[in-house]
């Protein structure tokens, strides 16, 4: 049977959760909902295929991050993990000029543009990580137009570069913020319903109620909840339309 609720992008591979992880994933289950755990490095990209391998309702995405600096990408090892029957996606890639000073572009769009190669190579969904980028990201996924699929993670940008990544075929991933601002309801509605997802990025940013405390894919709830409330249809609605379009997505179902 398919999930109730499908958080697309968590880091359950996080130290957040090493006192409690087994316990976390076993709510989820008793929820009916399955999550993607997304690596950000070597190190938690094997981390995640791991539980993907210990857990039927976790899958995994490899990747390296692009304020995470390894030094020149290594493209067999990333190969190898992407090419586990559990591992989903590649990510979460991309580029942040937020957190990073401009010199460091040329840096990141050279890993990206590895990410996006072995991506295509492989026929897996990009998980995208785009900040105060999305100009050079667009230009870079559009060279390649027709060749890739994937979702903006935790999308964070406006109504017309949304425009853009839907006409290149990606997704929107909404996560806690949308919770407690209104700066993103435009995209919210404006966005087709078969080409949104929701996902809590755990632990970080939890949505409301939760704000403070350290997030979890047990409250991916509250970023459908929001995303009907905006939409002005029910809950049930977006859960299942959510659900879909990640099984689609993601797992070819």
């Amino acid at each position: 049977m398919p999930p109730k609720l499908f958080d697309i992008h968590s880091h359950l591979n996080f130290p957040q959760f090493d006192g409690d992880r087994d316990e976390i994933i076993k709510k989820m289950r008793e929820n009916g909902i399955w999550t993607i755990c997304v690596g950000a490095d070597k190190k938690t990209s094997l981390e995640s295929v791991a539980l993907a391998e210990k857990y039927e309702d976790v899958y995994a995405a490899v990747g390296l991050h692009p304020t995470d600096d390894e030094g020149e990408f290594d493209t067999e090892y990333y190969r190898e993990l992407a090419s586990h029957p559990k591992a989903v996606a590649m990510g979460e890639c991309g580029l942040d000029m937020f957190r990073r000073e401009k010199g460091d572009m040329e840096r990141q769009k050279n890993v990206f543009e590895k990410q996006i190669e072995l991506a295509a190579e492989l026929n897996k969904p990009l998980i995208i990580h785009c900040r105060q980028a999305h100009k050079e990201a667009l230009k870079m996924l559009s060279a390649k137009a027709g060749k890739l699929k994937g979702d903006i993670h935790f999308f964070s940008g406006n109504w017309e570069e949304a425009r853009q990544y839907l006409d290149l075929g990606f997704s929107i991933s909404f996560a806690g913020p949308i919770t407690f601002t209104s700066e993103y309801d435009e995209v919210i509605k404006k966005t087709p319903l078969d080409r949104i997802m929701a996902e809590t990025d755990s632990p970080f940013a939890a949505p409301a109620p939760h704000r403070g405390r350290r997030n979890e894919p047990l409250f991916v709830g509250e970023v459908v909840k929001k995303i009907a409330q905006v939409r002005e249809i029910s809950f049930e609605a977006v859960a299942e339309a959510t659900v879909q379009n990640a099984m689609k997505m993601f797992l070819n179902a």
